[in-house]
């Protein structure tokens, strides 16, 4: 009996040893030449260039949050004071339509008895197209003023920025066609350009400015383990905010 294992176990170890193989080109000298050297004689020249600017432009997220026992009363207090922020807000200067506001949703808070809501919570979030620290200061300012409304994100963009997507291409074409000249000059040939090829142009923030989010994001988790901590929420101090720098490439 274990001589019959044994075989039968050598058997399997034979039948699943892998077999390995290469492939194998075969022609003429002249066939192996054209494969392994194209006769299409074609290079790709590759150039990057990058524009560096300060985003111009900002869109702030102010939520409104009311609350009443009523939902159709919720709802009234919710669009009046969206329209006295408004109001507030064009008096210091800003167009009307920089202000945005989005479609309310209710959240209705249930009792401890029954399932009947005892109160309707209604969000609805208004976005603020800005253009420059003062009308930033203004908005926090109307933040601290109603306790419904809280600054919820920035979003910085430029409002050039196809303008500068063209001229860091332009950069990028002037490069290639230096090395294009280079080449022609140093090897005593003649280059002729049969297709361009773009990348997707990208705009991210710059290395600083990614440092400074990574800061702010770090201080503002150790502050909420230190208000969690004794159970004690403060009110929030107006953060200071910059325009971030952005680099286009």
């Amino acid at each position: 009996m274990k001589k019959i294992i044994l075989v039968i176990l050598s058997g399997i170890a034979l039948c699943s040893s892998p077999v390995w193989a290469a492939p194998e080109l075969k022609g003429t000298p002249q066939d192996l030449r054209g494969f392994l050297y194209p006769k299409d004689k074609i290079v790709t020249i590759t150039a990057q260039a990058e524009e560096k600017a300060y985003s111009d432009k900002a869109i702030v997220s102010l939520m409104i949050t009311t609350e009443e026992k009523l939902l159709s009363q919720a709802i009234d207090k919710n669009a009046d004071l969206r329209q006295r922020i408004s109001s507030a807000l064009r008096a210091k200067g800003l167009a009307a339509e920089a202000i945005k506001s989005s479609k309310f949703s209710s959240s209705p808070e249930y009792g401890w008895f029954g399932s009947k809501p005892s109160s309707y919570k209604v969000n609805n979030r208004m976005a603020i197209t800005i253009d420059s620290e003062k009308q930033l200061q203004a908005i926090a300012a109307l933040a601290d003023e109603y306790r419904e409304a809280e600054l919820s994100s920035t979003v910085f963009e430029h409002s050039k920025k196809e303008h500068l997507n063209q001229k860091g291409k332009a950069k990028a074409l002037d490069k290639v066609l230096k090395q294009k000249a280079f080449y022609e000059q140093s090897l005593g040939i003649r280059l002729k350009a049969i297709g361009v090829r773009e990348n997707q142009f990208r705009h991210r923030p710059t290395r600083g400015a990614e440092m400074l989010q990574r800061a702010k994001r770090a201080s503002e988790v150790v502050e909420d383990q230190a208000l969690s901590s004794v159970k004690y929420k403060a009110a929030a101090a107006p953060k200071s905010t910059s325009f971030d720098e952005v680099r286009y490439e």
